[in-house]
């Protein structure tokens, strides 16, 4: 009876340590192709945003950026090498926003603006850095 005692919680250790284990993510090669897009930002540091936050960001094929960056529509050129991204040449209208949208676009302007990692999966891009991290969803195809 000890034995199987034994046995079982062996065997339960075994399985919730492999259940509790850390997936390891494996980093996959993306291509500009995967980003020339229009996504909609959906999270600022795996924190949804508010309903009324509208920040987007068009990349087409021959890499022009577009978008609003929480309040301030935004165009730049995409640059894309090694898995990074950066929005060079950024020009913004100059709306004057409230509090939260400001924080929004401040975060998103600073991830855009400087070489960001990014990584693709099916209909979300996530861009971030040593600082903020930006998860957009896929909303359609830019041809």
């Amino acid at each position: 009876m000890k034995t199987v005692k034994a046995i079982t919680l062996i065997l339960s250790s075994v399985i919730l340590g492999a259940c509790t284990a850390e997936t390891q993510i494996i980093p996959q090669e993306v291509k500009i192709e995967q980003l020339q897009h229009n996504w909609k930002l959906t999270h600022v540091d795996n924190i949804q945003l508010a309903t009324v936050i509208n920040s987007t960001l068009t990349i087409d094929p021959q890499n022009k950026s577009t978008g609003n960056l929480g309040c301030n529509n935004f165009i730049g050129k995409a640059e894309f090498s090694d898995n990074q991204l950066r929005i060079t040449d950024m020009a913004n209208t100059r709306k004057m926003c409230d509090e939260l949208k400001n924080g929004v676009e401040m975060d998103v302007t600073s991830v855009l603006s400087d070489w960001s990692n990014v990584m693709v999966d099916q209909d979300s891009l996530i861009i971030g850095n040593n600082k903020h991290s930006l998860t957009y969803q896929l909303l359609k195809t830019v041809n």
